[in-house]
């Protein structure tokens, strides 16, 4: 979408904003309280991250309904509680992107049904595992650093 933006002082600027349909982002809590991870390709930054699983809502879907098919897809896990965390906006000087971001418990296994185009490995991370992560940089995906941070001030994680 583009926009003519008219700024307090009356000078004009384009904006180009990138339309989206949303996202979910999900922390998968294991009984043995770790987190699991995904490691994927991620061809825009040329290399592989570390994030936590997450996906595109399709058109009307609801976004609990789409964590749980991430879980599924991503990891092979279905979740027995979802705990809605809240929203985000990871970009919004350029996208009006909103992310749902949820935690998942009381999982259980499924087979995994990843999307054609992705190559998934999954990580378990212990408390400690993510918080030497994060010092590190080997957590840098942003989404994934912010549920982590809203799961651990809810006492969830």
């Amino acid at each position: 979408m583009r926009d003519t933006v008219e700024y307090p002082d009356g000078r004009c600027h384009k904006h180009e904003t990138i339309e989206h349909p949303g996202a979910v982002v999900i922390l998968p809590i294991t009984q043995s309280g770790g987190v699991v991870f995904v490691d994927q390709y991620r061809h825009s930054i040329r290399r592989n991250i570390l994030e936590l699983p997450a996906g595109t809502l399709e058109k009307g879907e609801d976004p609990a309904l789409c964590a749980a098919r991430e879980l599924m897809e991503e990891i092979g896990m279905a979740p027995g509680e979802l705990i809605s965390l809240g929203t985000l906006y990871p970009a919004p000087g350029f996208c009006d992107e909103l992310q749902y971001l949820f935690c998942a418990r009381d999982l259980r296994e499924q087979k995994a049904t990843p999307d054609e185009d992705e190559f998934i490995t999954t990580v378990e991370l212990t408390r400690a595992d993510i918080d030497e992560s994060i010092r590190t940089g080997r957590l840098n995906d942003a989404k994934s650093l912010a549920l982590v941070l809203r799961a651990m001030l809810s006492n969830l994680l």
